[in-house]
């Protein structure tokens, strides 16, 4: 078994010793095993930790990662039949495919406006940057995402307002996506009975099937669900601007 020390485990991966040390803070990696004050790591710590990148750039936050290996921990048997590599695909193939970019600090408040340390760790704890080896220069998970919010503050909504407004729809998305998830469960429990794993490719593939056709008949309802919606509210809060002014 191959073994690295950190700066390598980091090299190998393509990533920084700083987010390594960030992953496994967070619960994501495990620890290093230890030869004096040494720390030292394998193959499945490479395993695991190329899995994260994928993740991450495929638009997943540490927060829905931490979720996934959790319960891919609690369930041993899933682990032995799919290696890592494999549920990592079967879960990510579909996704979007967020554009990261390295920034500085004053490329991000020229979008942005002026960003204090409590601001900086809400844009980190939120997934939309990552801090990096190089003080001051941050790893912009997707880079659209960071656009649409600099058109929103050049519009003259406050960054603050904007986050929690977001954090108030993740919330709502997490809550449909688990609903999602848990008809998927019962309509495996239905159809291959409770306790069941996927044992050769073609069971695999029709799990695969069945995540991905879920996945993108919620996106299109999801759109739709929310267009609607936006359009009611949206004419909702008119009315009531218009009855507050008549009112003056």
């Amino acid at each position: 078994m191959t073994e690295y020390r950190i700066d390598d485990l980091a090299r190998e991966a393509g990533t920084t010793t700083r987010n390594v040390r960030v992953y496994q803070e967070n619960g994501l990696l495990p620890r290093p095993l230890r030869r004096g004050r040494v720390a030292i790591y394998t193959d499945r710590h490479l395993g695991q930790l190329q899995a994260i990148i994928r993740l991450l750039s495929e638009g997943f936050t540490v927060k829905h990662i931490l979720k996934f290996l959790t319960g891919l921990q609690r369930g041993e048997a899933l682990a032995e039949v799919l290696d890592l590599a494999d549920l990592s695909e079967l879960v990510t193939a579909p996704w979007s495919h967020p554009v990261s970019q390295t920034m500085a600090l004053d490329q991000l408040e020229a979008r942005l406006g002026r960003l204090d340390a409590p601001m900086l760790r809400r844009l980190v704890s939120g997934g939309v940057i990552e801090a990096t080896d190089t003080d001051g220069v941050y790893r912009v998970i997707d880079v659209r995402q960071v656009d649409d919010f600099a058109k929103l503050v050049s519009r003259g909504l406050p960054l603050a307002m904007i986050l929690k407004t977001m954090t108030a729809v993740d919330k709502k998305l997490d809550d449909a996506a688990a609903a999602l998830t848990r008809s998927g469960h019962t309509e495996v429990v239905r159809q291959r009975g409770k306790g069941w794993l996927p044992s050769n490719d073609n069971e695999l593939a029709w799990a695969a099937d069945l995540v991905d056709t879920m996945r993108r008949v919620a996106r299109r309802s999801a759109h739709a669900s929310l267009d609607r919606a936006f359009d009611t509210a949206v004419r909702a809060e008119l009315r009531h601007y218009q009855e507050a002014g008549k009112e003056v």
